[in-house]
């Protein structure tokens, strides 16, 4: 799961048929009637967290066989997809790709932050993704925020925020009503050497690498620190600091993978999962989990159509800034774009810590509001109580969204606190982070919670076969059986 997002553009793929071979037409004593679908019913008992485990088992050997990572345009990443090519295509489904070419990030954790008398490195550093490099010494200038004491006040959107900076600043900027690429380039804009940034509240030890979605356009380093760096520059305000960015970004060919299985109508259901992760950490949860989802549910729908078409989308690049899915709805005509019904996201089901979070985002597009219902209604059936979440378009459902398609999803919390509320409907513990090891080395096979990932994958199984066997239910505000 990102922590950012933005748009660009791209192109299809098809991967065809080869080796191919007409086949003779039966004769009238031989036809025998298609085998109906599996009901909705039978799809869901198939979702097991036996088949789960196994899913994650091979995407974990893939990643490992790697770097240990699946990040776009790494190694890891090719062999994770052609994994998923191999499991649509035994489950009977069609295969394509959007190929790209993706901003892959190279880090040899050698960025450091010299303040005072204390000098920090890779324990509480990291370079933003697709920063420029650089090598700036100046004074700190911290915005308003007290860092160690949670709060966000925010600051730091426009250029107007900064006061009349000395040459080389460094500036300390907590989080904002805008993301962090607009932070920066405020900053830059008002005359800034560098941008420092952190998270309040972020558990200590927790290391995160915000994303500012393409390097176009940026001209200083920027950083994430932890609190205590983030303090330390704070009271070292207007005292000069030395801060070296030496990650890196390069260019390198990438692809999201699409499986489909055609219905007899014109409508789309369509699921998405990211299968990139991290550079950081091997993304068992985020979003193995999700890819694992979806794989098993293909193969419990199996190759028998329904009314609606069904499309799986496995996205390369959100980490990065929703790079796989904006190029993916960037190709779309209107009339591709007007028989997707919904798009389902799946990032993040298997927190250790988590609950059974629903979408129910501020601003969705029309058809929303009835696929929440809908998917609250299949977690109760699944066994789970429901919440909503908003997630500020930090995943693959936002370009969707932004271009008036139908969206819903599920998340079972990142690294922020559970809170009471979500603690008493799942059983988790109140103030412990949903997933600890999010977006770090941790998320390994033993950072799933893998009862909680049947649950919500049962779930996003019985809204698809509802609404791939009955579209009319979006419309209708979610009602029907």
């Amino acid at each position: 799961m990102a922590l950012r997002a933005v748009a660009g553009a791209g192109a299809a793929v098809l991967l065809a048929c080869t080796g191919c071979t007409a086949q003779p037409s039966p004769t009238s004593s031989s036809v025998s009637a298609p085998s109906p679908a599996p009901s909705r019913e039978e799809v869901v008992a198939g979702i097991t967290e036996e088949g789960l485990r196994a899913r994650l088992e091979e995407l974990a050997a893939a990643t490992g066989e790697a770097a240990g990572y699946r990040s776009a345009g790494s190694e890891g990443y090719e062999r994770a997809a052609i994994l998923v090519e191999d499991h649509l295509t035994d489950a009977g489904w069609s295969v394509t790709s959007t190929t790209y070419d993706a901003p892959a990030v190279v880090d040899d954790a050698a960025s450091s932050l010299e303040v005072a008398d204390d000098r920090f490195g890779a324990d509480d550093l990291r370079p933003l993704l697709l920063s420029p490099t650089g090598d700036v010494t100046g004074p700190v200038v911290a915005l308003n925020g007290a860092p160690g004491t949670g709060e966000r006040p925010g600051a730091g959107c426009a250029p107007g925020d900064y006061p009349d900076l000395p040459q080389s600043a460094v500036v300390l900027v907590p989080p904002g009503g805008c993301f962090r690429r607009d932070q920066l380039l405020a900053a830059q804009q008002a005359g800034a050497g560098a941008f420092v940034t952190y998270s309040p509240g972020v558990p200590e030890g927790v290391l995160l690498r915000p994303t500012l979605g393409r390097a176009e356009g940026l001209t200083i380093p920027g950083a994430w620190v932890s609190e205590e760096a983030a303090a330390a520059l704070a009271a070292a305000a207007g005292d000069d600091a030395h801060l070296v960015l030496t990650a890196r970004t390069e260019n390198r060919p990438t692809r999201s993978v699409v499986g489909e299985l055609p219905g007899s109508g014109d409508e789309v259901v369509l699921l998405g999962a990211h299968l990139d992760s991290v550079v950081d950490g091997p993304g068992a949860n985020d979003d193995g989990s999700g890819v694992a989802a979806l794989l098993e549910i293909a193969r419990s729908l199996g190759s028998d159509g329904r009314r609606a078409t069904v499309r799986v989308a496995f996205w390369s690049g959100e980490e990065l800034g929703l790079l796989g899915s904006s190029r993916y709805v960037s190709t779309l005509s209107d009339d591709e774009r007007a028989a997707i019904v919904v798009y389902g996201n799946a990032d993040m089901l298997a927190s250790p810590n988590g609950f059974a979070g629903v979408y129910d985002e501020a601003g969705a597009a029309e058809g929303s509001e009835a696929a929440h219902d809908l998917l609250r209604d299949a977690v109760e059936r699944a066994g789970g109580t429901p919440l909503p979440v908003d997630l500020h378009g930090g995943s693959d459902h936002h370009p969707f969204a932004l271009a008036g398609i139908a969206t819903a999803g599920l998340f079972s919390g990142a690294v922020e606190p559970v809170t009471d509320e979500q603690a008493e409907a799942s059983g988790a513990t109140a103030g412990e982070p949903a997933d600890p090891c999010y977006h770090q080395p941790c998320d390994d096979l033993d950072n799933v919670d893998l009862d909680l990932a049947r649950l919500l994958t049962a779930a996003l199984a019985d809204f698809t076969v509802r609404v791939a066997d009955d579209p009319s239910l979006l419309a209708a505000g979610g009602s029907g059986p």
